[in-house]
């Protein structure tokens, strides 16, 4: 049986509920304690109880040693045309302190070119397929040296270690950890005598 859905059942109207008069009764308090407020505070006098402020004392001012240009300035003989009273140009240079050299605060900046003698180790595995399989993926990341090598630990068990190394200076070395942190693998030093 088929239905007409153009003329069907109209919706009813919704009506809002009207609002409370308990509700509007405190909005009207809460507008009428905030307009007395505001009047209160207009009708309060200027503070009077404020003490007058102070002479100034005098103070003693250090002045650098004045150029013979800023004497005549102060004396009232002004040689040059200035068209700004700053100051700042002949005070600065007079005015700057050389610090002493202290030897323990000398830099020694680390020699990228430096030989090293470090390994990496990118991992360590009981099974050598494991071992193998980061291995391949070290050499697919174009990363030098990279070998497993095999060690008997002292109860007997084996164990596959995938290194990569020595490396030539410090800069390739750091530059092979931050490839090995971008694919989430966290390299261990070793350092070779």
């Amino acid at each position: 049986m088929a239905r007409d859905y153009a003329r069907g059942k109209k919706p009813k109207k919704t009506t809002q509920p009207k609002a409370s008069p308990w509700r509007s009764l405190f909005t009207l308090l809460i507008a009428g304690g905030f307009v007395g407020g505001l009047w209160f505070l207009a009708q309060q006098p200027k503070d009077q109880t404020a003490p007058p402020p102070k002479p100034q004392s005098a103070t003693t001012t250090i002045k650098p040693k004045q150029s013979t240009e800023q004497a005549d300035r102060d004396n009232g003989n002004n040689t040059s045309d200035d068209k700004s009273s700053f100051d700042f140009y002949n005070l600065l240079p007079e005015s700057q302190i050389e610090p002493q050299e202290v030897a323990a605060y000398k830099s020694t900046p680390k020699d990228p070119n430096k030989k090293t003698n470090t390994l990496l180790q990118a991992g360590s595995f009981r099974k050598l397929k494991d071992a193998e399989r980061l291995r391949a993926k070290l050499i697919l990341l174009n990363l030098p040296n990279v070998v497993t090598e095999k060690t008997t630990s002292s109860s007997g068990s084996v164990w596959y270690r995938v290194r990569l190394g020595p490396f030539a200076n410090r800069s390739k070395l750091n530059k092979a950890e931050d490839i090995l942190a971008q694919n989430n693998i966290a390299p261990l030093r070793i350092n070779r005598e």
